[in-house]
């Protein structure tokens, strides 16, 4: 089988009606198979496919009664793919936002090009997003940049949190029984975390373009709820790099701090000197040791480069009589993203299981 495409649904009977048919039509010079899991629809969805299946002979429905949750409904439809011998799956909603005419160009890039990963973009060029508010966009924006600050293997996508794939069968045959089944809103992020420790540098990833518009019918499943299990997840796969961090800098300077005063008898610049020195090192080894890295001397030299222009910033904020409170936050964030940016986040299978 070419493809096999996972359509994970709650209440999608009217956008069914429009989408089966279209992919039919779309996947017309390929072999393929539709995978339809419900979480309990109430709308009539099970029976607009069945009839695709009785008509079509290349639908399944596979009903599991209640909402269990959206990540666990891929897994099962991706599970059932493998089973059915597909060489490629992809997965894409079910409520029309993921348009079907993409499908093929997906399918494509896999079977055809060689890519491991083919990735539907709203953020490369041909692709966009039409009827978004502000606010959604500002959300979207918001995640897409977690994600490539916090994760250093997604930074090369320009759309790293799309819902929207096609993946090679027998990559992902090689971790699907490391995904979880709580991932949800973002599964995407797990499968490259998961391929990036599996497969290193070798995974070829391409993105496709395509314009997201809102749904046709029913109610978006995206809540409070799943924003906050996408930010916790994007830390969980970060190896918990910034609590981590946060603590590295508590604990540095507090030592620092006693330091600055044990030295006071000093020349107050050598005692700023020394507190700040053994509180760089102090931030710098225990991060390293929490993150599950060999203490390595470029970071410290980096670093250094890093405390002192965060330093100078707190200066600069003090000199134009800035708040306390305000300078530290301003440069506790610059010293942040500037060490996320020359510490490498070395995710382990062990962080997303």
């Amino acid at each position: 089988m070419d493809a096999c495409i996972v359509l994970p649904t709650i209440n999608e009977a009217d956008n069914l009606r429009i989408l089966l048919p279209m992919l039919r039509n779309y996947l017309a010079d390929y072999d393929w198979f539709i995978v339809v899991v419900d979480d309990g629809s109430t709308d009539g969805t099970q029976d607009v496919v069945m009839e695709f299946a009785r008509v079509t002979n290349r639908a399944e429905l596979i009903e599991r009664g209640a909402k269990l949750g959206l990540g666990s409904a891929i897994k099962t439809g991706m599970r059932a793919c493998l089973d059915k011998g597909a060489n490629s799956i992809v997965v894409m909603d079910a409520d029309l936002q993921h348009p079907p005419d993409v499908v093929p160009n997906l399918v494509k890039a896999v079977l055809v090009n060689g890519v491991d990963l083919a990735i539907a973009s709203r953020y490369v060029k041909g692709g966009g997003i039409v009827g978004w508010s502000f606010k959604r966009l500002a959300i979207s924006k918001g995640a897409t940049y977690m994600a490539r600050l916090l994760m250093p293997w997604t930074r090369s996508i320009k759309d790293p949190i799309s819902g929207f794939f096609a993946v090679n069968a027998g990559k992902l045959r090689g971790v699907i029984d490391m995904l979880s089944d709580s991932s949800g809103y973002k599964l995407i992020l797990e499968l490259l975390t998961l391929f990036h420790v599996k497969y290193g540098n070798s995974l070829r990833v391409v993105e496709v373009p395509y314009i997201f518009r809102n749904r046709a019918y029913g109610v978006s499943k995206l809540g409070t709820h799943e924003l906050i299990n996408y930010a916790l997840l994007v830390l969980k796969l970060s190896n918990y790099s910034v609590p981590k961090y946060l603590v590295s800098l508590l604990i540095g300077s507090i030592i620092g701090y006693f330091l600055f005063n044990l030295s006071s008898s000093l020349n107050p610049i050598a005692g700023n000197l020394i507190s700040i020195e053994l509180s760089l090192i102090t931030v710098i080894t225990i991060y390293q040791l929490l993150m599950g890295m060999k203490p390595q001397l470029q970071y410290y030299i980096k670093y250094h480069l890093i405390k002192y222009v965060a330093v100078a910033v707190k200066l600069l904020l003090y000199m134009a009589s800035t708040p306390v409170v305000i300078a530290l936050i301003i440069s506790g964030v610059i010293q942040l993203l500037m060490t996320l940016g020359i510490i490498t986040v070395n995710p382990t299978a062990v962080h997303v299981l």
